[in-house]
């Protein structure tokens, strides 16, 4: 009697405990991937955007480049985190005037598995 009451209480407990313990357990990856997000704009007026600045994000062996859109932002995804140097540019000139370039420079932070914002002043 008492063997019989052991199989039928234990064995659907320790069987629930088994299959418990694959429904709960997680494969979950960390996210190492990192978005920055740079925005250009003037340090004379900073409700005006910069579209089509030059935008460089390096350090060490790390070098992207790219131009902001017609919101003033460029994205770009890395794989790991870094802290990198933000150097932006742009040429105002035309044939017929003076020649104006206008730069920025910051710095950024990315961390895994987040987006990064990040403000670049342009000053003449």
């Amino acid at each position: 009697m008492k063997n019989i009451f052991l199989k039928r209480l234990i064995f659907p407990l320790i069987l629930t405990t088994v299959i418990g313990m694959f429904l709960y357990t997680s494969c979950k990856k960390e996210e190492t991937e990192c978005e920055a997000v740079i925005t250009a704009k003037y340090l004379s007026d900073t409700n005006i955007i910069v579209p089509d600045a030059s935008i460089i994000l390096e350090k060490n062996d790390v070098y992207v480049d790219g131009k902001t859109n017609a919101s003033g932002q460029f994205r770009h995804v890395f794989d790991l985190e870094a802290i990198l140097d933000v150097n932006a540019y742009i040429d105002t000139s035309s044939f017929d005037t003076i020649i104006w370039e206008l730069e920025g420079k910051t710095v950024i932070r990315l961390r895994p598995g987040e987006t990064v914002y990040r403000t670049v002043f342009m000053i003449d």
